[in-house]
């Protein structure tokens, strides 16, 4: 059993990511996977015909948002981790910001904690 959360963060500002990842590798930070997303709905509206008449509901205009992974140590790093993203990219409580959780960690390989 570890200590470590894993931080998933997805943002949907896509040009603010680097400016994330410097303030992050700052904090010592210094791992992480970003993947491309894309919400259900923009799925739909995309790959689905019935649904592609909702497009013009879809607020912003970003088709693809982008999910940063990181495994930390322990809780202490990951409200470091959070707090930094948060004070860098703006508030998550607005809408078509993007979404921040952690989960807990039971097991790792491969890595160290």
């Amino acid at each position: 059993m570890t200590e470590a959360k894993l931080l998933v963060c997805i943002i949907e500002k896509e040009e603010r990511l680097e400016d994330v990842l410097e303030a992050l590798m700052e904090e010592g930070i210094t791992g992480a996977s970003i993947l491309d997303a894309r919400g259900m709905f923009e799925y739909m509206a995309d790959e689905i015909p019935l649904f592609a008449g909702f497009r013009g509901l879809i607020q912003g205009n970003n088709p693809t948002n982008k999910m940063i992974l990181s495994m930390v140590p322990d809780a202490a790093t990951l409200q470091i981790a959070m707090n930094t993203i948060q004070s860098v990219y703006g508030d998550f409580s607005l809408p078509n910001t993007g979404i921040m959780f952690s989960l807990d960690i039971g097991e790792a390989r491969g890595v160290k904690t």
